[in-house]
């Protein structure tokens, strides 16, 4: 019969091959989730946490077509912005499935990067300077301009200061209104969270018309070609960012990195191509701010 003082050195020597093994698994995981070529980072750095908690956390607003989008059937996340995201996520963790996607609204998008919610916000963000006070930008990764969506029926509307005397939908958190009233300083406004209580709005007549970026309001026209039209001609330049937090320069210069190697190797013409020119013509490619 064996002493007590054997049995604990036993239970101690089994345990400790325990720890070794779960040690050498835990290992091996991590070094089978990222790339062979992974680059290293520093600990502290946001490209660090991500690399080791597996994922990227992105926020998108997941009802944009052509840049940001849900597939009902596949529930995937489709579009310009969805294919940019997976780009990242490939570079950092080595596969391109390796992103969370959480739904983000014009007023929301902004907070979950300052308290940590997403890692980066990829959702049609104008980079400007009021919002820069509050987060930081990579890229720009596409150039945008705010345009007009009204009923097809409509032939009083042509351009934007024929919105003095009339009722615009706009989207709450975005600068639209501001631009609006200069060209239009008698035009009112209605604001809601999302688009689509906007392009509602339009359709039964409670509003003359939806200003948003082209980006969005060619998806929304898309959707019900014989029923909308875009008006005139794009009255402002809107490039898109990615936002990261505000003081993380680390981050935000690993992504502009990356976006000027994607423009570099062609990458992004391909994912241009593939998702908006169809709709939206030949590319602008943005020049990355730095």
């Amino acid at each position: 019969m064996r002493s007590k003082a054997n049995l604990k050195a036993n239970l101690k020597a089994s345990l400790k091959s325990i720890a070794v093994v779960a040690s050498c698994v835990a290992g091996t995981f991590l070094a089978t989730a990222l790339p062979a070529h992974a680059e290293t980072f520093p600990a502290d750095s946001t490209m660090a946490k991500i690399q080791k908690k597996g994922k990227l956390v992105v926020g998108t607003s997941l009802n944009t077509l052509m840049f940001s989008v849900r597939n009902p059937m596949t529930g995937q996340t489709e579009g310009f912005e969805g294919d940019l995201a997976r780009l990242l996520a490939k570079k950092l963790t080595g596969s391109e499935d390796n992103v969370e996607w959480v739904k983000t609204t014009t007023e929301n998008r902004l907070p979950f990067v300052q308290n940590g919610r997403v890692d980066v916000v990829i959702s049609t963000l104008t980079i400007n300077d009021a919002r820069k006070k509050v987060i930081g930008f990579a890229g720009p990764y596409y150039i945008a301009g705010q345009d007009i969506l009204t009923k097809r029926s409509d032939t009083s509307i042509h351009g934007v200061t024929d919105l003095n005397g009339k009722t615009a939908c706009v989207l709450n958190g975005t600068t639209v209104e501001d631009n609006v009233k200069k060209f239009a300083p008698q035009a009112k406004f209605v604001t809601f969270n999302d688009t689509a209580a906007c392009v509602e709005g339009v359709a039964d007549g409670r509003f003359d018309a939806y200003v948003d970026d082209g980006a969005t309001l060619a998806g929304e026209s898309l959707r019900q070609p014989n029923k909308f039209r875009i008006v005139g001609k794009p009255f402002t330049q809107e490039p898109y960012g990615m936002g990261v937090a505000k003081d993380d320069a680390v981050f935000r210069q690993w992504i502009d990195a990356q976006l000027e190697q994607s423009i570099k190797d062609g990458t992004w013409n391909k994912l241009y191509a593939k998702n908006l020119e169809g709709t939206l013509g030949k590319p602008q490619v943005p020049a990355i701010e730095r």
